[in-house]
Order: structure tokens, then sequence, then C-alpha cells
């Protein structure tokens, strides 16, 4: 993996935590795989329930909002110790980045074929920075209909996950990423790849919103300790 021990203490506190574990995308692995992933998550967190969906199929989905809509208690765990230190430097790691971009065109274009060049200018700066990446979302909204992408390992190709709104001369595209690299380079590759697919397409693409960062270390007003019985 590219991401350190530290990431891997991130999300096993994240699954801790949680009411709920949904295992998604089960639509890209078997069903053998699918059971054994299902039987280590209850072996590691016997009280939790487990559900196994594919949000692009619908598989599991209906069980899902069954769940959130029946009104059911949340946030019954509780976290007791916690390394501070570690979570703060897991959360670090990662480039978080936000952008929303305004696209204008004279000319009609294929909304899929832009967010998947886009996603693909993206992957192949990311793969000469040896980046690790937690994911990447696009999508496309013009006249009501979007059209969906993400990409989830660099060394794979971007998945559309909907196709709404085949073609357009204009919409708004919401960008979102999590990648092990700091935060200013994350930030040059994205402007860098739209001004790129921008030139590609003949298109105008205008970034009104752009927000990359690293979470700050958290300070939390109440920290529950352990008592010490000796």
């Amino acid at each position: 993996s590219a991401f350190p021990e530290e990431v891997a203490y991130l999300f096993e506190k994240q699954l801790e935590e949680a009411d709920l574990i949904v295992l998604n995308k089960c639509d890209l692995i078997d069903p053998k795989e699918t059971q054994r992933l299902v039987s280590a998550i209850q072996k590691r967190f016997p009280v939790k329930d487990v559900l196994v969906t594919s949000a692009l199929q619908g598989d599991g989905m209906q069980s899902w909002l069954d769940i959130l809509l029946s009104g059911r208690p949340g946030a019954d765990t509780v976290l007791g110790q916690i390394d501070y230190d570690q979570y703060a430097r897991a959360e670090a790691i990662l480039g978080w980045l936000n952008a929303a971009i305004k696209i204008r065109s004279k000319e009609v274009f294929d909304t899929a074929e832009l967010i998947q060049q886009l996603l693909l200018e993206i992957r192949e700066a990311l793969r000469h920075q040896n980046a690790g990446i937690g994911h990447l979302k696009l999508v496309l909204t013009s006249g009501g209909q979007s059209t969906w992408a993400n990409l989830t390992d660099l060394n794979a190709e971007p998945r559309l996950n909907k196709v709404h709104a085949k073609t357009a001369t204009g919409g708004t595209l919401l960008l979102n990423a999590r990648v092990k690299m700091e935060p200013q380079d994350l930030e040059a590759i994205v402007r860098g790849s739209i001004a790129a697919v921008a030139e590609s397409f003949k298109v105008q693409m205008d970034i009104i919103d752009l927000q990359c960062f690293s979470p700050a270390y958290p300070n939390p007003p109440y920290r529950l300790q352990e008592e010490d019985e000796s």
C-alpha cells in the first residue's frame, strides 16, 4: 500500500466508532471474496452490523435506506483510548481537495469524455509523483442531469457511474479528492489538469471555488481516558 500505518489506524478507529459498517462496490468482486471480507469484518467488530451494497447496481441500497430512515438511535459507540498524535498524522498525510468549476462552450461537447479525460490527466500527474490515492470523484451537472465518474486506484481506469447528460454546452463540475500528497502540490496538479482539458476540448473552465488542505490537529474539548486501577 502507498499509505503508512497511521492511515490504517485512522480507518480502524472510524470502523470502531461506526454503528453500521457498509461494504460497498460489491459488484467489483466475486461473491466468495465478498463473504471473506464480511467474515473478516465481523470477526474484528463482532457487535457491528455489516451490510453489503452496490450503489452502482442498487444491491442492498433499499436495506440501507430502511436503516437510515428507521429512526433507530445512532452514535452509540464511544471510543475509549485514542492516540491523537497518530490520528492527526494520519489525517495530515492526505491532501483534501474540493472544487467547483463552471464550464462554458460555444460547441456541444461530450460530458463523459470530458470528465474521463480530466480524471486521466490527474491520474497521470499523480503517478509521476508516486502519490497514493484515496479517491477522485467528479460529477458534471447540466440542464438538471448529471454524469458521474470516479477513480480509486491509479492503476485502474476511471469508472463512469451515471451518464444522464450525454452532451452539453455548459454545466457545473464538482471535484472531490483525497490523495497522499501535500495540499499545495495536489492543488497545482488539479489546476494544471483542468487547464489542459479546457484547451483540449476547447471549452472555458472557470474555477469558482477550490479548497485544498490537510485537516488540523484534533482538539476535542473533552477526552475520555481509562482510569489507572493500580
